[in-house]
This record gives structure tokens, C-alpha cells and sequence, in this order.
């Protein structure tokens, strides 16, 4: 009868200690999730703000009065934002831009030295804040 007793006892520890190991692990997968997702949209945001940067300093390139401050959609429904372009004439601009989506907003600023004929630039990076 006590060999009965301890067989019960070292199975329900057994299942206690697997259920633990299950549960440990389901979470740490839906956190993994979570963070997968997180940054798929976040990369969305700065493909989002990148594509702005593109649409701004195109129109730039047409017309050096271009001072920005618009949202622009990109395929259908994804918005982002070009503010005010800094600087004038076709020496030392600055071009920012930022995006959003669900929630992780990213942001560009682009230093143009010369924007014509042959656009270059002395910075173009994402930063926390303008």
C-alpha cells in the first residue's frame, strides 16, 4: 500500500513539475511573439518615414520653395508625415519626417548640402526626437 502512496506522490510531482515547464514556456513564447511583432511594426513605421523622406526630397528636387508640412499615404492607407523643410535655396536643407503605426513612431532627418543638379547629403538618419 505505501509503494502505491509514493508512485501517486512522485507522479503528481512529476505532473506539477512538467505543467510548470509547459506554462514557463508558453509564456516565454507569446513574450517572444510579442517582441517579433513589435518590431515588424516599428520597421513598418521607418519604411513609413523612409518612403516620406523619398516623396519630400523628390519634390525638392522640382521646386527648392518646397517647405513640406503634409501627410502623404502611401499604398492606400498608411500615413506619414513630412514637417517643415528647414533652410532655403539649393544649399544647406534639412528635410524631417516621421511615420507611425500602431503606436511605434519613428523618425528621419536628413541634412541636404546641395540639393541641385545632384543631390548630396552630409546626414541622413533616424533620430529619437527633432
Amino acid at each position: 500500500m505505501n509503494k502505491g502512496y509514493i508512485a501517486l506522490i512522485s507522479i503528481l510531482i512529476i505532473s506539477a513539475l512538467m505543467l510548470t515547464i509547459s506554462i514557463g514556456l508558453s509564456l516565454r513564447s507569446i513574450g517572444e511573439t510579442k517582441m517579433a511583432l513589435a518590431e515588424q511594426l516599428s520597421s513598418r513605421a521607418l519604411a513609413l518615414a523612409d518612403a516620406c523622406a523619398e516623396h519630400a526630397l523628390e519634390k525638392l528636387k522640382e521646386d527648392l520653395n518646397y517647405s513640406g508640412n503634409e501627410t502623404i499615404i502611401i499604398d492606400g492607407n498608411n500615413p506619414c508625415d513630412v514637417l517643415a523643410t528647414e533652410g532655403s535655396d539649393n544649399n544647406n536643407r534639412i528635410v524631417k519626417t516621421q511615420a507611425t503605426s500602431s503606436g511605434y513612431v519613428r523618425k528621419i532627418k536628413i541634412y541636404i548640402a546641395v540639393v541641385n543638379p545632384e543631390m548630396q547629403f552630409n546626414y541622413w538618419n533616424e533620430v529619437a526626437d527633432f
